[in-house]
C-alpha cells in the first residue's frame, strides 16, 4: 500500500475530525450470542450501546455468529433492534473515524483488530475474562489499545495494577426500572439464583430434609429467564439467594433489593464498589443491606431461621430500610452521565483535541520542509 503524502495526511486527519464533530462515524461494539441466555455482561454493553444510539450516535453490534439469536427475548426488543452486523458474512468497512469496543472476552479480536486505523477501546467488566483470555506476554498496549471501560473503582484499581499504562474510564451499570417492588402481599417463596445447579440443591434438599415443619415453603431457580419473567419472579417473592463467588458486580442483588427481597449473598472473592461500606472508624464492611454467608451448608438453618422471623412479622427494620439505599443508585440517568463524561467527552471528544494537535504538527513540519526546499 503507497504511503500518503504530507498533504494527503492532513486532508485524511482533517476528514477525520471533520466526522467525529459531526457525528458522523461509527461506534462498533463486538458482542457475544448467548443464545437467549441472560447475561448481565451483554446487558452492561447493550444499555452503553443504546444510550449513545439515543444520542445521536451511528451504533452498529458486530458478531461472529452464524445462526445469531441476540438479546430480543430475554433483555428486550428495543435493544436487539440495534443493527447488528455478521463480521464474517459482511464487509464491514472501519474507518480511522470510528471507535471500537471489544470486550474483554474477546482477545482473539484484539489481536486481529490491532492495526485497524480506528480508536480501539477495551471493556473490561469481568476482570477474571482478562486473565482467562489475554494471551501469555500480551498487554493492551501492544495491541495499540489505551483506553478501557470499567463499571467500578475497585475494577479499575485491580486493572491498573497489572497495566498501568492504560487510561481508564469508568461508566457504572445500571439497574432497570422495572425492578422495583409491587403492592401485592409476598408468597413464601425463596428464589435461588446461581450458574451450578449443584448449588441449588445443596440448599434445596437439606433444607427439606432438617425442617420438615416448613414443607410448605416454595423454592425457585431463577436461571435462563427473561428479564421480565425473572422480574416477577422477585417482585413475588420475599427472600432471594444470590451465589456468584466470581462476580464483578452483582446485578441480582441489587435487582433483588429494588423489588424489596430480603437478600442473601455469598460472599464474592472480590466485593464490588456497592457491597462494601466505610465505618466512621475507617474500616471496611460488608454492606447492611444484605445477609452474607461463605459456607453454603450453614444455609438450611439461615434460611429456617428468616422464614420464622418472616411469619413472624418480625424482620429487623433496619435490614428492610437499608436496602432503600439503592433504589437511587445505579439508574440510567447516572449511566447515562457516566457514559456523557467517560466515553462522549474523554473518549470522542479527545480523539478530536489529539487529531487537532497532530494537525498543527503535521502542517509545521509540512512547513518547515516547504522552507527548507
Amino acid at each position: 500500500m503507497a504511503q500518503l503524502t504530507k498533504k494527503e495526511m492532513i486532508k485524511a486527519v482533517e476528514e477525520c475530525i471533520k466526522n467525529i464533530e459531526n457525528k458522523d462515524f461509527k461506534v462498533f461494539f463486538y458482542v457475544l450470542d448467548t443464545k437467549n441466555n441472560p447475561s448481565g455482561s451483554l446487558e452492561y454493553i447493550y444499555s452503553i450501546a443504546m444510550s449513545l444510539s439515543k444520542m445521536g450516535y451511528n451504533v452498529e453490534m458486530l458478531h461472529m455468529e452464524e445462526d445469531f439469536v441476540g438479546v430480543g427475548d430475554w433483555f428486550g426488543q428495543e435493544y436487539a433492534n440495534l443493527t447488528h452486523r455478521n463480521v464474517k458474512k459482511e464487509n464491514v468497512e472501519i474507518s480511522a473515524s470510528d471507535f471500537l469496543f471489544i470486550p474483554e472476552i474477546f482477545a482473539n479480536v484484539m489481536v486481529q483488530a490491532k492495526n485497524l486505523p480506528c480508536k480501539k477501546i477495551m471493556i473490561t467488566k469481568d476482570y477474571n475474562f482478562i486473565t482467562e483470555f489475554m494471551p501469555v506476554g500480551v498487554r493492551p498496549s501492544t495491541l495499540n489499545i489505551s483506553d478501557a471501560i470499567v463499571t467500578t473503582k475497585s475494577q479499575e484499581e485491580k486493572l491498573l495494577n497489572y497495566f498501568p499504562e492504560i487510561r481508564t474510564h469508568i461508566v457504572s451499570p445500571c439497574i432497570q426500572n422495572k425492578f422495583r417492588p409491587n403492592n401485592e402481599p409476598r408468597k413464601l417463596i425463596i428464589n435461588i439464583v446461581s450458574k451450578d445447579q449443584s448449588d441449588v440443591n445443596r440448599i434445596l434438599k437439606p433444607f427439606y430434609w432438617k425442617h420438615e415443619n416448613y414443607k410448605w415453603v416454595g423454592f425457585r431457580d431463577l436461571r435462563g429467564l427473561s428479564q421480565e419473567t425473572f422480574c416477577d419472579a422477585l417482585r413475588e417473592a420475599f427472600l432471594t439467594i444470590w451465589i456468584d463467588e466470581k462476580s464483578n458486580f452483582g446485578f441480582t442483588p441489587l435487582e433483588a433489593l429494588r423489588c424489596g427481597n430480603v437478600v442473601v449473598c455469598k460472599t464474592t472473592d472480590v466485593p464490588s464498589d456497592w457491597m462494601v461500606e466505610t465505618l466512621e472508624d475507617g474500616s471496611k464492611t460488608l454492606t447492611d443491606a444484605c445477609v452474607w454467608f461463605d459456607d453454603i451448608d450453614s444455609l438450611p438453618d439461615m434460611i429456617a431461621s428468616i422464614v420464622r422471623t418472616w411469619t413472624l412479622d418480625k424482620m429487623p427494620q433496619g435490614l428492610l430500610d437499608a436496602g432503600r439505599k439503592f433504589d437511587t443508585r445505579y439508574t440510567h440517568e447516572q449511566q447515562d452521565n457516566d457514559i456523557n463524561k467517560s466515553i462522549v467527552k474523554e473518549l470522542f471528544e479527545k480523539r478530536v483535541s489529539d487529531l487537532k494537535e497532530f494537525l498543527i504538527q503535521l502542517k509545521n513540519n509540512n512547513d518547515e520542509e516547504k522552507e527548507s526546499k
